[in-house]
């Protein structure tokens, strides 16, 4: 008798702490990476960065601009965006939740444009006196 309840508690106390270490404390997050006209942007790298710890996560963007984070800690995030000719771009105040997905879409814009100045006319004549 006493080794059945030795075993049954056992039993419950192997059943319970699998149950407590499958407990889901994240969220996932995945989107698209595109540029003001909607076109994806491959390549590009995605960074969440949580707001109350300051620890980063990091993925790029696959062919298609889409990224994903598994498994993020749920709370506040900033969330960036850049790759090469384009700004970067971030979203702040953005909240993983438990046990969720969720998507956002990111715009990047075109890097300041090359300005050109075209000088036309002849330069005035110096004299000297």
């Amino acid at each position: 008798m006493l080794w059945s309840l030795i075993l049954a508690t056992l039993v419950l106390g192997l059943a319970l702490s699998g149950q407590v270490s499958a407990q889901v404390i994240s969220g996932d997050l995945v989107g698209t990476v595109l540029d003001k006209t909607g076109a994806v942007v491959p390549g590009a790298r995605v960074e969440a960065t949580k707001t109350d710890t300051g620890v980063k996560y990091e993925t790029k963007a696959n062919e298609t601009g889409e990224y994903r984070f598994n498994n993020l800690p749920v709370g506040i995030y900033s969330i960036s965006a850049s790759t090469s000719n384009f700004a970067t771009t971030t979203i702040n105040g953005f909240k993983v939740e438990l046990n969720k997905t969720s998507t956002l879409a990111i715009t990047l814009e075109v890097k300041g444009a090359v300005t050109s100045i075209e000088v036309s006319g002849a330069a005035a004549a110096l004299t000297s006196i």
